[in-house]
């Protein structure tokens, strides 16, 4: 979900156009260049990997300038949008599906009354675009190269499959996908690594929480790898976590807070009482919850953080626990 962006203007109008685009966009986190903190290149090279997306006030040659150096995947770069200072025109320049550039240049054209000016093939022909809807659908395409073979069947008018891999479907499946065998198509799965069809494009749905427990002042190398371990036997991809849970007295465990730092997971935690009241059937264990308050700090923590069920049981290694769960979740057209 799109919350923070920064806004560089460089002229007097241009910085008239930049208030008016910020005040249209109540609902988020903006940061405006100011030149007297420093030049406007030091500006975009701190934000670049922090911000959901870049506005450049100016010339597109400017801001193309700006970013070059940090550009690596359209999977991790920040939507890029660049206006003139009149608002003519509002240009998609990069992370125009994922990264959500395209749905902010026509916002922004709307705020302002400019022409959105956006060149991805399928906004063009009106086509599904699949990253378009794993990133509206808050899901992870972890092999990005297929999104060119999958986008490329659908401009040539081929059926592109596709399979819900179990999820529920809300709405009728756009005409351009079929549920019918097809050489290339979307798979959707907590695995991320299914081979349904020659070509297949994996998505994940970053709808899990992993509840986690470990012995105090734990080693963080060891807490990773028991962590990862458990993920891989139940075929569960990282990239469909989305938080990591535990009880209170761990708010300040080194070797968890490394993990949570390391892969960009945020960590809640919950007092034994709030622990306790969660329903469910857990596993028992009077050592832990002499411990900690609670009977069970993996499985409840995380059922209680995903308001929803127990995908992965208590699951121990070398000092380690580790439970997961999942919350709802639709394949929503």
């Amino acid at each position: 979900m799109m919350k923070n962006l920064c806004i560089l203007a460089f002229t007097d109008k241009g910085r008239e156009t930049a208030e008016k685009v910020r005040a249209g966009l109540p609902d988020m986190n903006i940061e405006m260049y100011d030149r007297s903190s420093g030049t406007a290149g030091r500006f975009v090279e701190s934000r670049f990997t922090i911000s959901d997306a870049i506005i450049f006030v100016g010339a597109v040659g400017i801001a193309v300038r700006m970013i070059a150096p940090y550009v690596k995947s359209k999977g991790t770069d920040p939507a890029v949008v660049v206006l003139g200072e009149d608002g003519a025109y509002v240009i998609s320049v990069l992370s125009g599906h994922i990264g959500g550039g395209n749905r902010l240049t026509e916002r922004i054209a709307g705020i302002i009354g400019g022409q959105a000016v956006i060149t991805t093939a399928t906004d063009i022909n009106g086509a599904f675009a699949a990253d378009v809807w794993a990133s509206d659908n808050g899901c992870v395409i972890p092999e990005l190269s297929m999104i060119k073979i999958v986008s490329g069947a659908v401009l040539r008018g081929e059926a592109v499959g596709f399979d819900a891999g179990g999820f529920p479907v809300e709405g009728q499946l756009p005409q351009e996908l079929t549920s019918e065998e097809a050489e290339a198509g979307i798979s959707v799965s907590l695995s991320g690594n299914s081979n349904k069809y020659e070509n297949t494009l994996n998505v994940v749905p970053k709808i899990v929480t992993l509840g986690v427990g470990c012995h105090k002042n734990g080693d963080s190398e060891n807490f990773e790898k028991a962590v990862l371990k458990a993920l891989a036997d139940n075929e569960i991809s990282l990239t469909a976590v989305e938080r990591v849970a535990s009880v209170y007295l761990k708010k300040d465990e080194k070797c968890i807070a490394d993990f949570c730092g390391k892969y960009r997971l945020p960590f809640v935690t919950f007092s034994p009482d709030e622990l306790m009241a969660t329903s469910g059937d857990f596993a028992h264990s009077d050592f832990v919850e002499k411990i900690t308050g609670a009977d069970n700090v993996c499985e409840r923590s995380c059922v209680l953080a995903s308001g929803g069920r127990l995908i992965m049981k208590k699951t121990p290694s070398e000092g380690v626990t580790v439970a997961a769960a999942v919350r709802p979740w639709k394949c929503r057209f």
